[in-house]
């Protein structure tokens, strides 16, 4: 989960590729939308680590890791940004803090 972020985080090109052709995400300039259960789904089918690990347990794995610290060393950030006062049902975005576009 880390090494996902840290590459979100440093715009890799690849990942951001992929991140841009889900319809659940937005990719925008200077972000990176996502909801939990997009985020699991995305990355079951993108990394056989996620394959065998449930939902509950993939959610407390994310919320144990230091994700904000791993994007901060990167010049990112992750916000709710919209907080419907559930987190499966509340929105995140990892925020780019640079004038760099995505892929860059």
């Amino acid at each position: 989960m880390i090494s996902f972020f840290e590459q979100v985080a440093r715009r890799d090109a690849a990942q951001l590729t992929k991140l841009s052709r889900e319809p659940c995400f937005s990719l925008e300039q200077d972000r990176w939308c996502f909801a939990l259960p997009d985020l699991f789904s995305f990355l079951q089918r993108e990394d056989g680590a996620f394959g065998g690990i449930g939902y509950k347990r993939f959610r407390q794995l994310l919320f144990d890791s230091p994700v904000n610290q791993t994007a901060r060393r990167f010049g990112a950030e992750i916000i709710i940004v919209d907080n419907r006062s559930k987190v499966d049902q509340s929105r995140y975005a990892l925020v780019w803090q640079s004038g760099e576009s995505p892929g860059s």
